[in-house]
């Protein structure tokens, strides 16, 4: 019997396959073999000014795409344009990577290869731009990837951030950052509907959504600081499904995986005379997901980051310094 590995092995090998004679329906046959078709690309490297970065570091991986997927690296640095030119064979795939000292990693937005015109793909040598980010202040934070069971369903669930607990007598917790209160119904494992609020203690504490950023590519892509205002007391969760054939499609409150979702939370908050005088910030990176099939109760999954100083808003972390000890590999986030 085969195992899985194998199968996708194959898979794979079947679809790098057609994907050269697809090529090679556009391309010179020679003995046998193929010609695989070069591609050109400009890579133009800016700041967040859009001034020209000098010096920058670009790898490019020309995938030839072939039975045996063979990658070409073509590496320089950018000139006083902040550009480099590479060129090379290329299957229609075009990997690259961007890196200067005190800068974070990024990469270069290629354009879709869309022909081939004599052995090149078209457009052939397009600008591609990136922008680097310089690193700032960092800090050190507690970074956590929280994939937990809710202690009870349709009550308040304390969590406290600092500790990565839930608050007693369900943990160590002392601070109820984030109050979770979940409903379910599971009729199925397609049929099911899972619904709550992220809601807090204090009335100026809040989410915040934090807006798709422009620098898709780059390693970082937050504001260094959180927001001084516009957090919202009250935060909707949803995971419903429809049983076959209702004609009715998903309802969730948390976006893909592949899709950019993030938020601000401010919590803690202390008021004097309608002026704040003391409050703890925080991020969360992707959405709040809850599972209500695997557990009596409910999963929860959020990944968060929170700064212990009271009053400080800067958020750039430090990833060699999470105030956490001990944690596992999955509960251990990787991106700042």
């Amino acid at each position: 019997m085969q195992t899985s590995e194998n199968m996708k092995t194959k898979l794979l090998l079947f679809l790098c396959a057609c994907a050269l004679l697809a090529v090679a329906a556009t391309t010179n046959v020679i003995v046998g073999k193929y010609e695989v078709p070069k591609a050109k690309v400009t890579a133009r490297v800016v700041d967040e000014s859009g001034m020209p970065i000098i010096s920058a570091n670009i790898h490019f991986a020309f995938a030839t795409a072939t039975s045996s997927t063979q990658v070409a690296p073509v590496q320089g640095i950018t000139d006083d344009s902040g550009e480099f030119v590479a060129e090379g064979h290329c299957g229609g795939m075009l990997g690259s990577r961007v890196t200067k000292d005190g800068y974070y990693e990024s990469a270069v937005n290629i354009p879709k290869f869309v022909d081939l015109q004599d052995g090149k793909w078209q457009p052939w040598n397009p600008t591609a731009m990136t922008v680097l980010r310089p690193i700032g202040k960092l800090v050190a934070l507690y970074a956590k990837r929280v994939q937990t069971q809710i202690p009870v369903l349709d009550k308040p669930c304390g969590y406290d951030l600092e500790a990565g607990d839930w608050v007693m007598p369900y943990g160590k917790g002392m601070k109820k950052d984030f109050i979770f209160t979940i409903h379910k119904d599971v009729r199925g494992m397609q049929d099911y509907d899972a619904q709550g609020e992220l809601t807090f203690v204090n009335p100026l504490d809040g989410l915040q959504d934090v807006p798709k950023p422009a620098v898709a590519y780059s390693e970082y892509k937050w504001e260094r600081q959180a927001s001084e205002y516009g957090y919202e007391a009250k935060f909707q969760l949803r995971n419903t499904w429809f049983p076959s054939g209702s004609g009715k499609k998903p309802i969730r409150s948390f976006k893909k995986e592949t899709e950019w979702e993030g938020y601000f939370f401010r919590v803690r908050t202390v008021e004097q005379a309608g002026k704040i005088v003391s409050a703890h910030y925080g991020k969360i990176r992707g959405g709040i997901e809850i599972e209500p099939r695997e557990t009596p109760t409910c999963t929860v999954i959020f990944t968060y980051y929170f700064n212990p100083t009271p009053n400080d808003r800067n958020l750039e972390w430090d990833t060699k310094r999470n105030l956490f000890g001990g944690l596992t590999d999955t509960e251990t986030p990787r991106e700042p």
